[in-house]
């Protein structure tokens, strides 16, 4: 069925925008006077607008914004149909406006919310229409969409706060390289002419300081443009499953960092699993659910071997416990539940434990990661000043030999 775009005129003479679907321009202009919408304009989407709406973003803070004023309109009564139109009338932004006139019209020609979440998989992870599609199945939509709003503000916070306190360290990284850059780039070969004419053999350090300068200064160009391929090149490798599969196991198994993805993982999955059996979504769909809401394969493929378990008549806690990619911690809780009303409560307070966990771990590492750039570049500057006085020493010491 065609898509057609409109601008139209509504009863309180504001201007509005968006998509409706029909047979044909004339069935696109009857509905429209049917919401009570008087037509200015309409065309035919092509494609590329279809695609250009597909690809619109908004900011994570947004989309909690706007979560949680559908549910505090739905849980007010008002029909979700009449909330979106709301949310895009408020909106600032002219893409979230479009958006939502939308996905009202989507509702307005009898989809679901959730099916016109499913849509824009660019604007909303499929964990959003899961929790969505949850919350129309119990019947306590409004509910639900609070608790994702909450999920959104804190993931959103802990992004926030794990960017904030890596701008010091990216700050300090990047005066680290352009200071060495700067020196092996300027000083250094002033440092070969001083010695051009120095008759003895230089020390080894001095040597390998001129031979790394005199490298970039040939090459730097090059380097730079194969770390770039590289860096492309390895993106693109990471999108085979296989590729992906074995990096995720081997950050696992790294001393710190594995500890860290392992935490996140866990929290992210107890967090969207507890909202989920908490929401009245059934287990098994539970479990695919918040799998998706993962990206690291170790866990998915351990999660997909839980599910199998539990239609096979394994309790969930069990099954669960039997991946052995879950922290110790999770794994107890879930094992004392006696029902799917108790694991949602339990998932929620791993979760809580486990994102309070991940927190001060990110905060240690970034407290040791100051002090070890600074270190890094104090050394290499260092080497560099030592490189250019060990000649100097040597002519002295010739000098008054």
């Amino acid at each position: 069925m065609p898509t057609f775009e409109y601008v139209a005129l509504g009863l309180d003479g504001k201007k509005a925008s968006g998509v409706v679907t029909a047979d044909n321009a004339r069935a696109a202009r009857k509905e429209l006077r049917f919401r009570s919408l008087t037509p200015l304009s309409l065309k035919e989407a092509n494609e590329k607008s279809v695609e250009g709406r597909q690809r619109q973003k908004i900011s994570a803070s947004d989309r909690v914004i706007v979560t949680r004023q559908l549910a505090m309109m739905v849980g007010s009564g008002i029909q979700i149909e009449l909330a979106l139109g709301a949310v895009s009338s408020q909106a600032e932004k002219p893409a979230m406006r479009r958006l939502f006139a939308g996905m009202r019209d989507k509702v307005a020609e009898g989809y679901k919310f959730s099916e016109t979440v499913a849509e824009h998989p660019k604007i909303f992870p499929p964990l959003y229409a899961s929790i969505a599609l949850a919350g129309e199945i119990s019947g306590d939509l409004p509910r639900v969409l609070e608790r994702l709003a909450d999920h959104l503000e804190t993931s959103h916070r802990t992004r926030r706060k794990v960017q904030t306190a890596l701008i010091y360290p990216a700050v300090l990284g990047f005066v680290a390289v352009l200071v060495i850059g700067l020196l092996m780039a300027f000083v250094v070969p002033r440092m070969v002419e001083q010695f051009s004419n120095f008759d003895q053999q230089l020390p080894l350090l001095t040597r390998i300081v001129i031979g790394v300068s005199s490298g970039l200064q040939s090459y730097g160009l090059i380097m730079l443009l194969v770390l770039v391929l590289g860096m492309f090149g390895w993106r693109r490798l990471l999108a085979r499953p296989t590729v992906k599969r074995r990096f995720d196991s081997f950050l696992l198994k790294l001393p710190v960092i594995g500890r860290l993805v392992q935490t996140v993982n866990a929290a992210r999955f107890a967090r969207t699993f507890g909202m989920l059996t908490g929401g009245g979504t059934p287990v098994l769909e539970s479990l695919t659910a918040a799998c998706g809401s993962l990206n690291n394969l170790v866990f998915v493929d351990a999660i997909n071997e839980a599910i199998d378990a539990v239609r096979e008549g394994v309790t969930p806690a069990r099954a669960l416990a039997k991946t052995d990619v879950f922290p110790p911690m999770l794994t107890s809780l879930t094992a004392s539940s006696t029902g799917s009303n108790n694991l949602a409560e339990l998932m929620d307070k791993a979760a809580g434990y486990l994102e309070e966990e991940f927190d001060r771990s990110v905060a240690l590492v970034l407290g040791l990661l100051e002090p070890l750039i600074i270190l890094i570049l104090g050394t290499l500057v260092a080497l560099i000043v030592l490189s250019i006085m060990l000649p100097i020493m040597q002519l002295n010491g010739l000098a008054f030999s």
